[in-house]
């Protein structure tokens, strides 16, 4: 793997403490985010950072700063990026920034979007015997006409909804180089009457306020030749899928054991630099 290089691993650890606010997915909290890189062959943890964001899209850059810093310092390797060693990451780390600046710098990393494992047919049946329980009477996407049921022409700009009306066009952007996006609504005259509304719209009254809105559904595609698409081929060949398989065996003993054996289950220090010392000082230990 890697021309005989050891893999490096990123993986973060989110602790519930102190002074930072961060906004996750379950609201602002008070904590730091701990992300380590980690050493496949010998599981020893080469960089450790402590970041007061709750996501991990911009901590990427700075991790793999920090490992060709140390491995500089000791005299190892002067870029030891260079080298080709393998970078692998979990999902929170994807974004098209990140997937640029590894493409513009040659850095042989594989860090998958979450749609990967979709696309992966191993993984058909794996959200329905798998997926979320207790999810009963909750309002959810999964219980409307998802975006697969509308037809869209990109050509023409048009979108035709399940029920067969043609959609008004809201808005075409450019969201990045290569990448373009249709923002389309249903008319209010449509939705209002359509028999299909309560399959469709996640709040199907909307439609019945004359400043309400119809379903909404966007269509985002790109050229093929954006960073994205060039993680996604490299990440959803044959080779991709063996090297990110190996992740799991490779980052999570390591907090496996931060966490249990060491009982490291929250931060007990505040600010950014004690947080930091300590967070460090554990992966000396």
């Amino acid at each position: 793997m890697g021309q005989g290089k050891n893999p490096k691993e990123v993986k973060s650890n989110i602790t519930d403490n102190e002074s930072a606010k961060m906004t996750t997915s379950k609201g602002t909290i008070q904590g730091y985010n701990g992300v380590a890189a980690v050493d496949r062959k010998h599981q020893i943890v080469v960089e450790a950072q402590a970041f007061g964001e709750g996501q991990e899209h911009h901590t990427l850059k700075p991790i793999l700063d920090g490992i060709s810093c140390h491995y500089q310092n000791i005299g190892i390797e002067e870029d030891i990026l260079v080298k080709q060693v393998i970078i692998t990451a979990d999902t929170g780390f994807s974004n098209d920034a990140n997937y640029s600046y590894l493409r513009e710098n040659c850095i042989n990393a594989y860090i998958p979007d979450n749609k990967f494992r979709s696309r992966d047919k191993a993984f058909a049946k794996q959200k329905a015997k798998y997926g979320k329980r207790n999810q009963k009477g909750r309002a959810s996407a999964d219980q409307t006409f998802p975006a697969s049921e509308f037809t869209f022409n990109k050509k023409k700009k048009t979108c035709i909804c399940p029920a067969g009306k043609s959609m008004l066009l809201l808005k075409e952007e450019h969201v990045s180089e290569g990448k373009k996006k249709l923002l389309f609504e249903g008319r209010l005259t449509d939705c209002r009457e359509c028999s299909l509304k309560d399959q469709c719209m996640r709040n199907p009254d909307s439609a019945d306020s004359r400043k309400g809105h119809g379903r909404q559904v966007s269509l985002t595609w790109t050229n093929g030749r954006t960073a994205t698409d060039w993680m996604k081929k490299r990440v959803d060949s044959i080779e991709g899928k063996t090297i990110y398989g190996h992740r799991m065996s490779v980052v999570e003993p390591v907090f496996g054991n931060i966490g249990t054996n060491k009982r490291l289950n929250r931060f007990s220090l505040r600010g950014k630099s004690k947080v930091q010392g300590q967070w460090q000082m554990f992966f000396l230990v």
